[in-house]
């Protein structure tokens, strides 16, 4: 072999054995990491497991609709929950229990109803609406109250009507059969922590404080078109002062009511007396006809 093409097929030679060892020497590619586990479906309203446990902290999920229960770093319970609607939003923040009260009822929220008992509003609100005359309001039940703010915002029982969605006005509802437990195992200064989308406290209070001015506002126009509605069927229903259709004189004073017809009675015409009528003469009877 000429000592060129020697030279060349040892070089040749040379680089595959080179690049033989360097890709013997490299380490073996990482196995990719395993597939995250899908996280359980829940099931239900609620799962408790903390049996002998106190709750030490809660955290609720506005966006997801959902309170998780922790003693500790441990969760010993979830739970949906409904919370504020967009327009009455539950503040988010770091809040404590600050009372209890199991058998509270609203002194905002409950059903109007009107004279003669009929519902006329199932959403009625002390401040903002007004009942007719004769109503009466029936408040609604906030049933193992747990306070989370001076103005009213807790966790007590009330409906969840779709689990996941919003649909309370502002307070956290928890479903019926599940309140009772939350209640019995926290105490006074439990946190609660709530996130997601909605407003931070201060904010919050802004937002209360101009709705509330607004429902003011509504309430005292209701009250006035209801005083004008009133005048307007009295003004409707009065009598001209000559009507004879009034009332007639006052029968302790004699006096007649203002706007009213005075009416004159008339004497009663004198009574006629008969003549007398002279008793019929009676003659005795004749001799031969008895």
């Amino acid at each position: 072999m000429p000592p060129i093409r020697f030279l060349r097929f040892a070089a040749q030679t040379t680089a595959l054995l080179a690049a033989l060892w360097l890709t013997s020497c490299q380490t073996p590619p990482a196995e990719p990491p395993p597939a995250p586990a899908e996280a359980a479906k829940r099931t239900g309203l609620y799962e408790w497991k903390g049996q002998g446990k106190s709750i030490t902290s809660i955290k609720i999920n506005v966006d997801e609709q959902i309170a998780t229960l922790y003693n500790g770093d441990d969760e010993i319970g979830w739970t949906y929950v409904a919370t504020g609607i967009t327009s009455f939003p539950t503040p988010t923040g770091e809040f404590k229990i600050i009372e209890k009260v199991q058998d509270k009822v609203s002194n905002l929220y409950g059903k109007g109803y009107d004279a003669n008992g009929k519902l006329i509003n199932s959403d009625f609100k002390q401040g903002r609406d007004l009942l007719p005359p004769g109503g009466r309001f029936e408040a609604a039940k906030m049933t193992y109250f747990m306070r989370l703010t001076n103005d009213g915002v807790g966790m007590h029982i009330g409906p969840i009507p779709r689990p996941g969605r919003r649909a309370s006005h502002g307070c956290i509802r928890l479903p019926s059969k599940f309140a009772g437990t939350i209640y019995q195992n926290v105490t006074l200064g439990t946190p609660v922590t709530i996130v997601g989308s909605g407003p931070d406290y201060a904010t919050y209070l802004k937002q209360s404080n101009a709705k509330s001015k607004a429902n003011a506002a509504k309430l005292a126009a209701a009250k006035k078109k209801a005083a004008d509605a009133a005048q307007k069927a009295e003004e409707a229903t009065a009598l001209e002062p000559d009507d004879p259709n009034g009332p007639g004189p006052d029968v302790t004073t004699g006096a007649t009511a203002p706007g009213t017809a005075t009416i004159t009675t008339l004497p009663a015409p004198a009574s006629v007396t008969a003549p007398p009528v002279a008793p019929e003469e009676v003659r005795p009877a004749e001799p031969g006809l008895q």
